[in-house]
């Protein structure tokens, strides 16, 4: 017999597909499934939710909710604080994660880590924590954020935030996994980093709504990054994916209106660079109620972004 806590990474997402296919007949947990499988059918894109967005963050509950949302996939966040029982860098909190992956065929599709490798010493050792634990639960991408003030603005944070990536993709790499850099800057800039590394495990987390409201156009962004591209987020604010938000007020710029983003236009030049992985739901709770929230929204990017017909 397997010793489960010794499950490799490629026996763990067979399990995870085996697992999918034993829930079509299980049915004390198909009578809480409230999302209509004939539309996943009919748009077979892999969409996953941050955790966050299940009002689930970090709690190994979401990969519940993602289930009776109708997602494939869910996106954890790592929490590094030791102290945290429930932190993923305890090997038992791991193992809860990759036991309700099984239960409910829910893969956790990446990791979201908000380590400051700018400028935080401390963030090399999480980092290389994180790699760990994305090998346990079967993740291929491991979100690095680069917001803000984390992002380089001098050439000697550039090269700092280089070098340390330098040092850590071969370590992804041994294990199929990419780092997927969400950052505030330009596609320039990102791409900047993204050449000064050069390494096939280094790539960009992209997300078109973050994009406009640091003064960016996605649209152009797009065939720009092209195959660096690693996975998207899709939100729309504090509203609903299928409402226009043109005229809104950019809180990051006092005075500056949104633009509307126009889904249908993104997802016709995603399908162009030849995407074809997970669409992450970083979407807001409206109601109050994040399944049927998360529910409205995956039906209308999966019939919106169907760049797989």
């Amino acid at each position: 017999m397997t010793n489960p806590e010794k499950l490799d990474r490629r026996g763990f997402i067979k399990k995870s597909v085996l697992g999918t296919a034993g829930l079509a007949v299980s049915t004390q947990i198909r009578t809480d499934r409230t999302y209509v499988q004939e539309t996943k059918s009919k748009y077979p894109l892999r969409l996953s939710a941050c955790c966050s967005s299940l009002r689930q963050r970090a709690k190994v509950e979401a990969v519940e909710s993602a289930y009776k949302a109708g997602l494939d996939g869910v996106s954890v966040r790592f929490n590094y604080d030791l102290k945290d029982p429930a932190s993923l860098r305890h090997r038992k909190v791991q193992l809860k994660y990759r036991d309700a992956s099984l239960q409910y065929g829910i893969q956790i599709n990446s990791l979201m880590v908000g380590a400051r490798i700018k400028s935080e010493p401390n963030s090399i050792v999480w980092v290389m924590d994180s790699i760990k634990c994305a090998r346990n639960l079967g993740a291929k991408v491991i979100l690095l954020a680069l917001l803000r003030s984390g992002f380089p603005s001098a050439d000697e944070e550039y090269k700092r935030v280089i070098e340390v990536l330098k040092e850590l993709a071969p370590k992804a790499s041994e294990d199929g996994i990419v780092f997927g850099l969400e950052c505030s800057g330009s596609a320039e800039e990102q791409l900047r980093i993204i050449e000064g590394v050069n390494h096939p495990s280094v790539k960009i987390y992209y997300d078109f709504f973050n994009a406009m409201h640091f003064g960016y156009e996605p649209l152009k962004e797009i065939p720009l990054l092209g195959d660096a591209i690693c996975e998207v987020h899709v939100k729309n604010g504090r509203h609903f994916m299928s409402e226009n938000i043109e005229g809104e007020d950019n809180p990051a710029y006092p005075g500056r209106k949104y633009n509307d983003l126009n889904h249908p236009a993104i997802a016709k030049e995603v399908k162009k660079i030849g995407y074809k992985e997970w669409l992450t739901l970083e979407t807001s709770v409206i109601t109050g109620d994040p399944i049927a929230d998360t529910i409205k929204n995956v039906d209308y990017i999966r019939k919106t972004y169907n760049i797989f017909e």
